[in-house]
Parts: structure tokens; C-alpha cells; sequence
């Protein structure tokens, strides 16, 4: 039923400034994921296409420095030219390289660079901007709440105010009357 006297009046401005506020967190959270959804290179020529929020999830299978430099080390020395002519010498080498390869840590150092060159170029760089994207929303987070506190608390306090002025001005006329 079509009653003008019911209608409410719509105030434009609050619905404007609602209206701002949701584009302005819109706009500060697509800021602030943007590391962890905009591609990057990666590898020796950034030839390796990566995305943050798809390959920072994946485990880190790499080996510090000094774990792969000593599970390295177990590996024979090259061969000079003088003992590549000398098939005595080739085939210890080759005896001496296939023991060293059968051993754990040398796989380990093997697969460990093999991932770091392969499917785990994007791991560390990955893992770095979702961190970037997580502080930044946490710091976005506190930024809203305490917004949304300081509102509220400035409009409880302007209700308690009128409440106050009511009550003040109703005890002056009954005690008047």
C-alpha cells in the first residue's frame, strides 16, 4: 500500500559515504594481495613463470650451504685430460662416482638441487610475497576494527549524550512542577 506519511527519507550522503567506504577497503585489500596474485619470474633468465598464491604453498626441499657442500664433497674429484686418456683411471672414476651417487646424502644433494632448479625456483620468492599479502592484511584488519571501534564508541557516546540532556531536562521540569 502506497502511504507517503510512512515513507522514510533517504539520505544520500550516508549512502555515498557507505558506497566510498566499501571501494576503499575494496581497493586497500586488491593492494595489498596484489604480491601474492601478480606473476613472476624466476631462475637464472626469468624464464620460469611463477604465482605466489599457487607455488609458496609447496614444501622447501632445499639443503643449506653447508649440508650440500659436505654431502659433495664425498664425490671423486674430476678427471685432468692425462687420466681421461687412461681407461684404468676412467673406470675408477666411474666405480668411485657410482658408490658416491649410491650414498643418501648424495642423492639428497642431488634431488635437493634438481628441485631448486626446477620446481623450486618459485618456492622462496613465492613464500616471501605471501607473507607481504598476510602482514598486509592483518595490518588492514586493525586498521578496520579500530575504525569500527572509534565509530561506534562516538556513537554511543552521542546517544548517551541526548539520553543525558532528556533525563536532565525531564528532572528540571518535575522539579519545577
Amino acid at each position: 500500500m502506497f502511504d507517503p506519511e510512512r515513507d522514510e527519507d533517504h539520505n544520500s550522503r550516508r549512502f555515498l559515504l557507505r558506497l566510498l567506504c566499501v571501494t576503499a577497503v575494496t581497493v586497500a585489500a586488491c593492494t595489498v594481495l596484489y604480491p601474492s596474485v601478480a606473476g613472476f619470474g624466476a631462475g637464472p633468465d626469468h624464464q620460469i613463470g611463477c604465482l605466489a598464491i599457487t607455488d609458496g604453498w609447496k614444501p622447501d626441499r632445499t639443503m643449506s650451504a653447508t649440508e650440500l657442500n659436505a654431502a659433495l664433497a664425498t664425490l671423486p674429484p674430476s678427471l685432468t685430460s692425462e687420466q681421461m686418456n687412461d681407461p684404468a683411471a676412467v673406470a675408477r672414476f666411474r666405480e668411485q662416482w657410482e658408490a658416491a651417487q649410491a650414498t643418501p646424502a648424495v642423492q639428497r644433494a642431488f634431488a635437493a638441487e634438481d628441485f631448486a632448479t626446477g620446481p623450486g625456483t618459485c618456492v622462496r620468492e613465492s613464500r616471501h610475497r605471501l607473507l607481504l599479502s598476510g602482514i598486509g592484511l592483518g595490518v588492514l584488519f586493525a586498521v578496520l576494527a579500530g575504525a569500527w571501534i572509534v565509530v561506534r564508541t562516538r556513537k554511543n557516546l552521542r546517544r548517551s549524550r541526548t539520553s543525558d540532556a532528556e533525563f536532565d531536562a525531564g528532572s528540571v521540569g518535575n522539579a519545577l512542577a
